[in-house]
């Protein structure tokens, strides 16, 4: 004899088991989780601007900056990490690209750091990265700096 409950009925559709959903939804959110992780750490870097480098206004020496490392992200206006022919990293905006070159000018026309003016346009592999923002050191006191670009 068949205790009540213990035996479907016949003819009744399957059910779906609330934990067994509940598992598969936490499974697919963690893999989700993990490949956001994944594409975010091989789509964006950071950046530190060097102290003394005063060459894009907005941005203070010393600044932290979340950079885009792909390469095709450096278009015209945009302020990017560039490594000069000499090997030095230099914050600079994007003046003019194609696709093989940029060439980046400092809006800062007194800064001490050179730009394509003196060492020509840069092949797309010396790009580093585009800024996507900047937090500004605690020194920087000036009015006219953002707190976040």
């Amino acid at each position: 004899m068949a205790v009540s409950g213990t035996v479907p009925a016949r003819g009744s559709k399957a059910r779906i088991d609330p934990t067994v959903a509940a598992r598969w939804v936490r499974r697919a959110t963690l893999l989700a989780a993990v490949l956001f992780v994944a594409w975010s750490a091989a789509t964006f870097g950071t950046q530190w601007v060097p102290k003394g480098m005063d060459t894009v206004p907005g941005i203070a020496p010393g600044s932290w900056c979340l950079i885009d490392c792909r390469r095709s992200a450096a278009t015209i206006g945009r302020d990017v990490f560039v490594v000069s022919p000499d090997g030095v990293t230099l914050l600079s905006r994007v003046a003019a690209a194609d696709d093989d070159t940029v060439t980046v000018t400092n809006p800062n026309d007194s800064a001490a750091f050179p730009d394509s003016r003196v060492f020509g346009p840069l092949p797309r592999r010396s790009v580093r990265g585009t800024v996507v923002f900047a937090l500004q050191p605690e020194d920087a006191t000036s009015s006219e700096l953002p707190r976040a670009r």
